[in-house]
């Protein structure tokens, strides 16, 4: 039987151990927008991170696709119940289309640990949607902004 290039580059040695993963219910994300708290009003928070697919495909490639990471980018999507008081999370959006904030995220409460960590990143706010819903409905809004630049994370 012939080994592939992987096989005989890359001799692996599997043992078992038995692996316990922690769990984690989302109850109390911290975030806030440019140092301003509006976990009381954000109902979802969600941030991902991409590394473009850069092809390195050649002739010792044995018919496979092969790939390396490139450049990375992000996403920050948050989910609001609507708020049009003084200082409210609508209010906070509303003339930031076109500028950059700060995000920072904290799944489980403010304080920062080794088992809660601060994502924190740079994001163009490229539109907002102060008013959406259907009669009966809570009014929510969601927003969705590219990162710029590294995401930052720290556990202390």
């Amino acid at each position: 039987m012939t080994k592939s290039i992987w096989q005989r580059s890359f001799p692996l040695q599997f043992t078992h151990k038995e692996i316990k993963l922690a769990k984690f219910v989302v109850t109390g994300t911290h975030v806030t927008f440019n140092g301003t708290d509006i976990s009381d009003a954000c109902a979802r928070a969600e941030l991902v991170i991409n590394a473009a697919e850069v092809e390195t495909t050649d002739f010792g490639s044995a018919g496979w696709t092969e790939l390396i990471g490139g450049i990375k980018s992000g996403s920050v999507s948050l989910d609001f119940h609507s708020d049009y008081g003084v200082g409210g999370v609508s209010e906070l959006f509303q003339d930031l289309v076109g500028t950059v904030g700060i995000v920072t995220l904290n799944p489980a409460g403010a304080t920062v640990s080794a088992t809660n960590p601060t994502y924190t990143a740079n994001v163009l706010v490229t539109s907002f949607t102060p008013i959406a819903g259907a009669v009966g409905d809570l009014a929510t809004f969601s927003v969705s902004f590219p990162t710029s630049g590294e995401v930052g994370y720290t556990t202390a």
